[in-house]
């Protein structure tokens, strides 16, 4: 049967004499420090957490510390319509309803009261205007989009043409997409209901005035410019063919704020 380890008292005893033996001849008072030091008491042995001499001591284990559970992110509390709004919307002659919210993918963009916009009238004509492509904007844009058609695009367009304004091609109105359709460019306008591209006029009998990147002549240019220019009374941002490639083909009217001020207007 094998004895065991040493135990550290024994172990200590043996290293000890094997460490000192050698020095323990010659003088007597060296024999006696010698046999001093032999019957001293050894110190108490190395605690077995510490492990084997020149060992690194264990690491202590971390406190645990309590998690909750995960919050759960807020949501964005609905915002309510303000149906004053398409109160004065309607008293001034437009025929739009309250729209419900788009729900793009990434939920980005929300519109302030969105509205589908369909016609709009004159102050001091007869009959309707119509949106046919029923554009849903912010009713707060649909305002002044409604003003300038119908006091500023229907009469000097039917006065160039000699016919009434039947209708305005605007497109959808709200899209969920950065400026100029770029990867990684700012939103746009379009986002949030307030930006309108305006593609062309259509007129009684069937006749229609596009928006073309080589611009008119005559009396329709002349009338083009004219209710581009008025646009500016009604937007902060107005563009159109001439203003860069991505305007080349439509009239780009929003009320986009500009600064810290909405007297700062860009029309080009």
């Amino acid at each position: 049967m094998d004895a065991g380890p040493a135990s550290p008292r024994r172990t200590g005893e043996a290293g000890r004499s094997a460490r000192h033996a050698p020095a323990c001849f010659g003088s007597l008072l060296v024999m006696l420090a010698c046999s001093a030091a032999l019957a001293a008491p050894l110190p108490p042995g190395r605690p077995p957490e510490f492990g084997r001499v020149g060992a690194t001591p264990p690491v202590p284990p971390s406190p645990s510390v309590p998690t909750s559970p995960a919050e759960p992110k807020p949501t964005a509390t609905p915002v309510q319509p303000d149906t004053t709004c398409l109160d004065r919307l309607r008293a001034a002659g437009a025929t739009a309803e309250l729209a419900p919210q788009p729900k793009p993918e990434d939920g980005s963009c929300q519109i302030e009261t969105p509205v589908r916009l369909t016609a709009v009238s004159p102050p001091h004509g007869k009959g309707a205007i119509a949106l046919p492509d029923g554009p849903v904007v912010s009713c707060r844009f649909a305002g002044p989009l409604a003003d300038w058609v119908g006091a500023v695009a229907a009469p000097v367009l039917a006065s160039a043409r000699g016919k009434p304004l039947k209708a305005v091609r605007t497109g959808p109105g709200f899209e969920c997409r950065n400026r100029n359709r770029q990867a990684g460019g700012k939103p746009s306008a379009h986002g949030t209901g307030i930006a309108i591209d305006i593609s062309g006029f259509e007129f009684a009998e069937g006749a229609a005035l596009a928006i073309k990147p080589d611009g008119h002549s005559g009396p329709d240019g002349q009338a083009l410019a004219a209710i581009r220019q008025a646009a500016c009374g009604w937007f902060t941002t107005v563009l159109g063919p001439g203003s860069d490639p991505y305007h080349a083909d439509h009239l780009h009217l929003d009320v986009l704020l500009h600064g810290s001020s909405d007297r700062y207007r860009i029309c080009q």
